[in-house]
């Protein structure tokens, strides 16, 4: 008897813009929602957050090392979210990936999830030359070095996932000296663009058709299939988050023709 076929991966494209915070958390709640009832596939959404730090689980205020009014007079938000692990930044440059998945239909428990996060980060790291890696004792995320990559956050409820991943592309990363990031005092962030010293912005668009394929393959789907905005996936989520689609048909057409110029092998 065959296998059941392998869940698609449905992913939704926002990076053209920056995307609040707020609203991202609502979108990945409601989708979680959707999930669980079956009304939605196994979604990826990939976007760029405006500034904001993130204070997890096991993070706390005193992450800020000047005090959190030291980031918020210079105008970025501080949230605290239901997610594990500790403080960090999310800023534009930066590619963050949310899926929202019924772990149990991949076969996948909570270990392996994160750690196929951290290798479809490790992923794209190797197709720029960059050899990253993950899993390192008393550290969370993936690294170059002594130097932090990505950053990885889960939540786990009811069998659906939300939050995820963010990998530092372009980001400016003078925005991480504000805190302790990721509980790592004496350790600095670093990005794509840093690593490979690039002479001008890398741009999200091939990140983001690289960790899709990544993602793709390390969370055992069936496939990809790039949806024109949140309509492709459910009318009633197009009008709760309007702000949000507009120009994601767009970016999606952008994502895919990014995607036939990645090379499968260096995935």
């Amino acid at each position: 008897m065959a296998g059941a076929a392998r869940p698609v991966l449905a992913v939704v494209d926002l990076t053209a813009g920056l995307v609040g915070y707020g609203a991202a958390l609502r979108l990945q709640e409601r989708l979680a929602d959707l999930r669980r009832e079956g009304a939605v596939p196994d979604t990826l959404l990939l976007l760029q957050h405006e500034p904001v730090y993130t204070v997890g689980k096991r993070g706390s205020l005193a992450d800020f090392r000047n005090g959190v009014e030291a980031v918020t007079s210079h105008g970025a938000a501080v949230a605290h979210v239901p997610r594990g692990g500790e403080t960090t930044y999310h800023g534009p440059g930066q590619l963050v990936a949310y899926p929202v998945l019924a772990l149990r239909g991949l076969g996948l428990g909570a270990r392996a999830y994160v750690e196929a996060l951290e290798d479809a980060v490790i992923a794209v790291a190797g197709a720029w030359g960059v050899p990253a890696r993950g899993r390192v004792p008393g550290r969370t995320g993936v690294w170059v070095g002594e130097r932090k990559l990505g950053a990885v956050g889960v939540r786990i409820s009811r069998g659906a996932t939300t939050h995820g991943l963010a990998l530092n592309v372009d980001t400016d990363l003078s925005a991480f000296a504000a805190i302790v990031p990721c509980g790592a005092p004496d350790r600095a962030a670093t990005s794509l663009a840093a690593e490979v010293r690039a002479a001008a912005p890398l741009g999200l668009a091939a990140p983001a058709a690289q960790l899709t394929e990544a993602l793709a393959r390390t969370l055992r789907c069936g496939g990809v299939e790039r949806v024109a905005g949140l309509g492709g996936l459910s009318p009633l989520l197009a009008e709760e988050f309007a702000c949000l689609s507009q120009g994601s048909a767009a970016t999606a057409a952008a994502a895919a023709a990014a995607a036939d110029s990645v090379d499968a092998a260096a995935l």
